[in-house]
């Protein structure tokens, strides 16, 4: 026979305005209010007390208490305070006045517009509505308690049962547990040097023309420094002849003798042929030159470095057009001849990322856009970003994709290259690591026009992230 419930504490329990509304909701409004042209909102106790404090509203939020006080009224009522005008609308629950909505005004001797006590009105029966959802939640909150306990005696007669098979299952899913996670690592060591083979597979295609890039500025530093020696020991040799002339005519008083004469001609002799001020201009660029591809061979060592790097990383922040530059550093050999590059980069902010992965992403995708160009053509770099993902389009103009080979270039070992051209993981790589950063990758391809790659990566990666 079931139980009856005769009486049930809910419904005897009263609730006050701190169980009805929430002081983060009245904070949103009362934020709200200067776009209405009110000065002041908050929702009061029966006491005055606000229902959500705002320090800065201290000394109107004591006027108000204040009139509250002194008036607790039960309708509508419009007064003028030290601090300006007031209107008070009562917020009823079951009949009498469970706080006010009070809205504040400047002191500048005008009262509230009919517009502003309209809004008021219909706030404060928004609020009232609000209060009365509330305290019909709560109470069947309180009900369903009652419920769930009348059927917890029944569910502890089952737990006692299920308590007897516990120790087994237990042991079993410990047993399944260490399994997965030894299937899960062999898994994750698997993947990692499956991307690891990738970089290298890309940093052989690459190797050639690293090669060329360094033996270029190489080549002009040697040359530049075996012509500054040269301008140097010339240099030397001129200003000899000029402490010469100038310590012997010290010491000789040879000013205006023959022997300065004889001195003074050889160095203007010596200074035309050699075109000493052809040298002292030249001088500063060649050094400026040597600098520049001595820095450019360290960058494109340091990048390859990175990018080759094994093993994991940990979660950074990282600028996005940043590593689309030093991705198109180390991959500039596939570019420089065929290729004519526009960067079209937005301002991003910072996106939290497993950065050396991202380099491999756009390493990937550059250099089979660059592969896709047989003669000349144009590769776009755009980066934009939204509320909460960063956005980057990789667009060519090479051969395109066929239809009907678009929905596998992601799977593993499947490539559209020549035999021996392609692993066909470098895809199928990318695709893992947008998975990881919880994002997203698009393709678009004509045959004959180009292929676009569009990829959305979070600006935040969630709190429990983990390794894969």
């Amino acid at each position: 026979m079931e139980r009856p419930h005769e009486t049930i504490a809910p419904f005897d329990r009263e609730y006050t305005l701190k169980d009805l509304l929430s002081p983060e909701m009245v904070l949103t409004w009362a934020h709200a209010a200067p776009r209405l042209g009110v000065a002041h909102l908050s929702v009061v106790m029966p006491d005055g007390t606000p229902l959500a404090p705002d320090p800065p509203q201290g000394e109107v939020a004591e006027a108000i208490r204040q009139l509250v006080a002194e008036t607790r009224p039960e309708t509508k009522i419009s007064r003028e305070t030290a601090e300006g005008w007031v209107l008070l609308y009562p917020l009823i629950h079951e009949l009498e006045p469970a706080g006010y909505l009070a809205l504040g005004f400047s002191p500048n001797g005008e009262g509230p517009s009919e517009a502003i006590d309209a809004a008021g009105t219909i706030l404060s029966t928004a609020i009232t509505q609000i209060m009365k959802s509330g305290y019909g939640l709560a109470m069947a909150s309180q009900v369903h308690g009652e419920v769930v306990e009348d059927a917890f005696t029944i569910l502890k007669q089952k737990a006692t049962q299920l308590a007897r098979s516990e120790k087994k299952y237990r042991l079993l899913a410990t047993r399944l547990d260490g399994e997965v996670k030894r299937k899960a690592e062999e898994i994750r060591l698997a993947h990692e040097r499956l991307m690891q083979q990738e970089k290298m597979a890309s940093i052989g295609q690459l190797a050639a023309g690293v090669a060329h890039e360094i033996n270029n500025p190489m080549g002009f530093i040697t040359s530049n420094i075996n012509s500054l020696e040269e301008y140097t020991r010339e240099i030397i040799q001129f200003i000899g002849l000029q402490r010469t002339l100038i310590r012997e005519a010290a010491a000789a008083d040879l000013l205006s003798g023959e022997n300065e004469a004889r001195l003074l001609l050889e160095i203007e002799t010596f200074d035309q042929n050699a075109d000493i001020d052809f040298i002292l201009k030249d001088i500063p660029p060649l050094l400026s030159e040597s600098i520049d591809g001595a820095e450019r061979i360290r960058k494109i060592v340091q990048d390859l470095k990175d990018f080759s790097h094994p093993g994991e990383e940990e979660l950074s922040t990282a600028d996005l057009n940043a590593n689309l530059d030093k991705s198109i550093n180390i991959v500039s050999s596939e570019l420089k001849y065929k290729v004519i590059l526009k960067k079209q980069y937005g301002t991003l902010p910072p996106v939290q990322c497993y950065a050396r992965q991202l380099d491999q992403i756009f390493i990937n995708l550059l250099v089979n856009a660059a592969q896709s160009i047989t003669d000349k053509g144009t590769l776009t770099l755009t980066t934009d970003h939204d509320a909460t993902h960063a956005i980057v389009a990789i667009s060519d103009t090479g051969s395109g994709i066929p239809k009907e080979k678009l929905k596998k270039i992601f799977d593993p070992f499947y490539t559209t290259k020549p035999v021996g051209q392609g692993t066909g993981l470098g895809l199928n790589v990318v695709y893992n690591i947008i998975k990881r950063h919880r994002g997203s990758i698009s393709v678009k391809s004509e045959v004959g026009k180009g292929t676009t790659f569009t990829l959305r990566l979070p600006l935040r990666q969630p709190a429990q992230e983990g390794k894969s």
